[in-house]
């Protein structure tokens, strides 16, 4: 952390800059109805602000309509938001997690989701892979262990780029927007895991994938699922929404067609547990309930969330147990990995 307290406890904004969207961000059709109003409730130092959100009518796809425009970015991610906090205690040297019962726990369920991608590639010592995002570089560390795969990490974060050298892994200080790999430099498979609901325009954060791959390989990306009873069920309160950060969020339906837009093939759409949304979820249904020192503990969401103790490991299992009887009964769950294939042609 960054030691700044006064940054921890200043007071949410009122009327950041926004920016109108007035056409769905996956698949450029102007048809779409309101859903419902949503609110900050998982840090208390970014914005008091309401967004409007929207589904669109030609593919399901829901996206904030105004959003926040690029230029409070660092308004709704505050100091301590939990990337941050991570990437903080990496450059301060605190002590390396890697082994530690959270980092193990972490490493088994990224393995656990990335499985189905072995199933349509041969994940080997010899695959050339970008992980977008790639933090403190976990899941560069989860594909090392499990398939011997040296990836290469991609961050916007200077912090979290040199950890991942430190842990002996290529990696790139740079948006991805921005970034331009060596001359003829192309991957076997590019991956990103909750990242592509965060950017301006997920059809341009696919169409990047596309180039950097060479023909053949394989896009994917983990996003939340609107496609679920409790998307619905809980509405505003959906912990996979993520206002105000969450900018355009898909289902396997919307996921297809803005592959298809692109030119991509679409491979398969699988599922796995994520205990955060639960988290999130219970932490905005019970905001105002009950006090907020107890359901800051309980259902702790902001970098609390991610530290090293006993209930949240507690916690994190207990809903992805419940998430696992989820996918069993309805065949899916909030987490959807979506994996796409640039074809040979």
């Amino acid at each position: 952390m960054t030691g700044d307290r006064e940054h921890f406890q200043r007071a949410p904004a009122v009327g950041i800059t926004k920016q109108q969207v007035p056409r769905c961000p996956a698949c450029d059709s102007d048809r779409r109805h309101l859903l419902t109003s949503v609110a900050e409730h998982e840090y208390t130092t970014t914005t008091s602000d309401e967004f409007p959100l929207v589904e669109c009518e030609g593919c399901g796809a829901w996206y904030l309509d105004p959003r926040p425009h690029v230029s409070a970015l660092d308004v709704i991610y505050p100091p301590n938001y939990y990337a941050y906090v991570q990437d903080a205690k990496a450059q301060s040297g605190a002590k390396d997690e890697t082994g530690s019962l959270f980092a193990n726990v972490r490493s088994w369920l990224f393995k656990k989701r990335v499985r189905p991608i072995a199933t349509f590639m041969e994940l080997a010592p010899g695959t050339t892979w970008l992980d977008i995002g790639c933090g403190d570089g976990s899941a560069l560390q989860a594909m090392k262990e499990a398939y011997g795969a040296l990836g290469t990490g991609l961050d916007f974060s200077q912090e979290a780029v040199r950890h991942c050298r430190r842990r002996g892994f290529r990696a790139y200080a740079s948006r991805f927007e921005d970034f331009r790999p060596e001359p003829g430099e192309q991957y076997d498979l590019v991956h990103s895991s909750h990242l592509i609901e965060h950017v301006e325009s997920p059809c341009a954060y696919l169409r990047k994938t596309f180039e950097l791959l060479k023909p053949g390989g394989l896009s994917v990306f983990i996003t939340p699922n609107t496609a679920t009873w409790e998307a619905r069920r809980f509405g505003r309160h959906w912990g996979g929404l993520h206002v105000p950060r969450h900018w355009t969020m898909l289902d396997p339906g919307s996921a297809k067609a803005l592959a298809a837009r692109v030119g991509f093939e679409h491979v398969e759409t699988s599922f796995s547990t994520n205990g955060t949304f639960w988290t999130w979820t219970f932490h905005s249904l019970l905001r105002g309930r009950w006090p907020a020192a107890l359901n800051d503990a309980i259902f702790p969401s902001d970098y609390r969330f991610i530290k090293n103790n006993p209930w949240n490991l507690a916690r994190i299992g207990l809903f992805s147990l419940f998430d696992a009887a989820n996918i069993t009964l309805t065949g899916q769950s909030s987490n959807m990995l979506v994996i796409l294939r640039k074809p040979l042609g």
